[in-house]
């Protein structure tokens, strides 16, 4: 009878630490600052090596706490209007303040697949889902003659709406997170802008 419920306990015992690594990731990302494998451990009240064995890595172990939540669906909310331009300032902005929620997470993530680039498709794409959405309504009215001019934009955009780009505001252009976020709004705009007016 012991031996039979000792796996049971084992597996207990497991979700239970998954569990508390788990959260203990996603209260230290919604501080927002720096994030590192060894505080996830501190504060979880186990050891590095027993977080490394749930989560081979940081980027791992965020995305189970903190990188699920569906961004497209917070835009769909916030949306009610379908001007692409207007769309798609809404989309820089909802990817904007996910990103300075959890900005230590994310920084960590960036740092990660930047340090190591194989490890890229596994971050998760949440502005190309948003870039997508938001154009979607003006891209379905654009004849295969402009589908160039289509794919140009969301390709820019995907520079402008981003966590790098949002980062390089904060930190080398000293810009406020308010002021960060007005500025990416307003070069996706401008740009939507312009794709929308070569195309009419």
């Amino acid at each position: 009878m012991v031996e039979r419920s000792r796996p049971n306990g084992l597996s207990n015992t497991m979700e239970r630490t998954r569990t508390a690594i788990v959260t203990a990731a996603r209260d230290l990302a919604d501080t927002g600052a720096e994030i590192t494998m060894p505080t996830v451990a501190a504060h979880a009240r186990v050891s590095e090596a027993t977080a490394y064995r749930y989560f081979p890595d940081l980027v791992t172990l965020l995305r189970a706490a903190v990188m699920t939540q569906d961004l497209v669906e917070v835009l769909r909310s916030r949306t009610d209007s379908d001007d692409p331009v207007e769309r798609i300032g809404q989309a820089a902005e909802v990817l904007a303040r996910a990103v300075l929620r959890r900005q230590g997470a994310v920084r960590a993530v960036v740092a990660a697949t930047i340090a190591k680039p194989s490890t890229s498709k596994d971050r998760p794409a949440h502005r190309f889902g948003l870039i997508e959405h938001a154009l979607a309504p003006w891209a379905a009215s654009c004849g295969p003659e402009h589908r160039e001019t289509v794919d140009q934009l969301v390709r820019g955009l995907a520079l402008v709406i981003s966590a790098e780009s949002l980062f390089a505001l904060l930190d080398l252009c000293d810009l406020s997170p308010d002021e960060a976020v007005a500025a990416l709004v307003t070069t996706a705009r401008q740009m939507t802008a312009a794709a929308v007016a070569a195309v009419q």
